[in-house]
């Protein structure tokens, strides 16, 4: 009589394991936290492009308008307010680092400090017109992507060759040096696919945004209430696309995927693991912002503020890597 024995699927890994898998990873190649550490101490040491001439016009032009009652002038100074402070602090080099997944992380991008630093003052240059900050965005928003694509891709290599299931003998680097020796075709479809896909994003979320934001005001100019309640329906539209689409860029580059089917990937993923995915994010996002808190607390112009700098760096950078082990533990070839 012939029997069959069938292998056992191991189980992947649940929140916690990928969680610890990541930084397992993080600890054997520190340098994977190198890009996001030498963004932010650019940050920190270079220059500041500011837009507070840009955002002054803008302001001269609301105090210009005359309010048509008390409460409409009350609610005029304190987003007059509001645009000052932005327009004082603001750094537009921050758009290096701006879109989650997509750029390399930052502190210094999402906390704002004064112009200084521990060696003194740095050099600001402002960004008077509308014209010019077009192309200045622009580009800002190229060189992150640049950059978040060359982390990421690192990132993803390094999470394939030791996650992968290892042959007799075989090492996490021999494993990566055996990627290395893809065709030449796969190294350039990739950055293609992930390009394609950043700019589909950015393109449609531009034009969504300006809707969005047309749709709040209006409503909100006859009644507040429905004005917030479409401001809510918004966020929550974003989130929940968001939510759907964080495993693209792991399916892409840790599963070598076309961008559709990538995208589709994602979705089903997202969707069908929704408990564990929401477990995996709302921990992802607890642990970097309130670890954040804490390093953005020195002010700029301490040496503190370094330790928060790489600690940022290291966290960061270890929880991107467990949302890629996440992937590969259910998905990845």
């Amino acid at each position: 009589m012939n029997t069959e024995t069938k292998e056992k699927t191991p189980a992947p890994k649940g929140v916690i394991g990928c969680l610890a898998a990541g930084f397992e990873i993080l600890g054997r190649n520190l340098g994977l936290a190198a890009i996001p550490a030498l963004l932010d101490l650019f940050l920190w040491f270079g220059p500041r492009l500011s837009v507070a001439p840009l955002v002054q016009g803008f302001v001269a032009v609301l105090k210009a308008q005359p309010a048509p009652d008390p409460e409409m002038a009350r609610q005029v100074t304190q987003a007059i307010q509001l645009l000052e402070q932005f327009g004082e602090q603001f750094n537009l080099l921050s758009l290096l680092s701006w879109l989650p997944l997509l750029h390399p992380p930052s502190l210094l991008a999402r906390h704002t400090w004064a112009k200084v630093s521990p060696i003194g003052d740095v050099r600001v240059f402002s960004v008077a017109s509308l014209l010019a900050l077009i192309p200045w965005w622009g580009i800002l928003v190229l060189i992150g992507l640049v950059l978040g694509f060359l982390y990421l891709n690192y990132l993803a290599r390094r999470v394939r060759a030791e996650q992968a299931p290892a042959e007799p003998e075989s090492t996490p680097n021999e494993a990566l040096q055996e990627e290395q020796l893809v065709p030449m075709s796969t190294s350039v479809v990739r950055p293609l696919r992930v390009f394609l896909f950043e700019a589909g994003l950015l393109a449609v979320g531009v034009v969504f945004i300006f809707v969005w934001m047309l749709m709040v005001g209006a409503t909100t100019a006859f009644s507040q209430i429905v004005g917030f309640l479409v401001w809510m329906l918004g966020v929550g539209l974003i989130s929940y696309v968001a939510l759907h689409l964080i495993f693209v860029i792991p399916s892409v580059l840790v599963g070598g995927r076309g961008l559709l089917q990538a995208i589709w990937e994602s979705v089903v993923l997202s969707h069908s693991q929704f408990p564990a995915v929401m477990g995996l994010v709302l921990l992802t996002l607890v642990i970097y912002e309130g670890l954040g808190y804490v390093w953005s607390l020195p002010p700029g112009d301490s040496w503190s503020l370094l330790v928060g700098i790489l600690g940022n760096a290291v966290i960061a950078t270890g929880l991107t890597a467990a949302i890629f082990v996440f992937y590969q533990e259910r998905l990845a070839d």
